[in-house]
């Protein structure tokens, strides 16, 4: 067990199923190596201090098959994705990393919403300042946005594919690095309050299963 692991902090666990199109195309975009694909699975785990993100990958690619679109390092965490094809090397890869942090699943932190708002028919001059910002979808005049906030960020990553399996909205940004998480999504007024109903509800569940597993005593 490298001595970086050993000392890191997991702040944020979340395994992916099926990454969706919207999502998987969203990584492809800001991949650094092997690109991910739409109906693949994904870890993403997010740690503190950022540079532990080396050791877990390490230890992960040398027992499982899985494969990364890259590493996100910056000041106070870091966050690492892990993909695969088929979710079992995947499942794999994050039991090995809590072996090599000498963690369990309930020791993650447990996502937070931090802030939520909805923004029903937004102006021209508006759309063009979240433009500025997007990484996926325009926003157009009339569009309805739903902007969350969310601790810890790789959180982030989980809530976006999920909206995506649930709800017909586009999404416009997502970012997890950082000490919070920020997902844009856009759609009809409708669609975007769906999108935040279904963000806290899986915000709720996440935080009751940790809450479950620390009650049980882990996995």
């Amino acid at each position: 067990m490298s001595p970086a692991a050993l000392s890191a902090t997991l702040r944020a666990f979340a395994p992916i199923d099926r990454m969706q199109p919207q999502y998987a195309a969203y990584w492809g975009l800001m991949a650094q190596g092997a690109l991910p694909l739409a109906g693949m699975s994904q870890l993403i785990v997010e740690v503190s201090p950022s540079n532990a993100v080396f050791a877990l990958t390490d230890v992960a690619m040398k027992a499982t098959g899985v494969r990364s679109a890259g590493t996100l390092i910056e000041r106070d965490f870091g966050l690492l994705e892990l993909h695969a094809p088929v979710p079992d090397p995947v499942v794999e890869a994050g039991l090995v990393i809590l072996r090599e942090m000498g963690l369990r699943l309930e020791d993650r932190s447990a996502p937070e919403i931090v802030s939520s708002q909805l923004l029903a028919a937004i102006t021209a001059d508006h759309s063009q300042l979240f433009n500025k910002v997007r990484r996926g979808a325009w926003t157009l005049p009339g569009d309805s946005l739903f902007v969350m906030e969310i601790a810890p960020a790789a959180y982030v990553y989980l809530v976006a594919n999920e909206l995506e399996k649930d709800v017909e909205v586009e999404l416009v940004r997502v970012a997890g690095t950082g000490l919070f998480g920020r997902l844009i999504v856009a759609g009809s007024e409708a669609s975007v309050e769906q999108a935040e109903q279904v963000a806290r509800r899986l915000v709720d569940r996440v935080r009751a299963e940790a809450g479950a597993a620390a009650r049980t005593g882990g996995h």
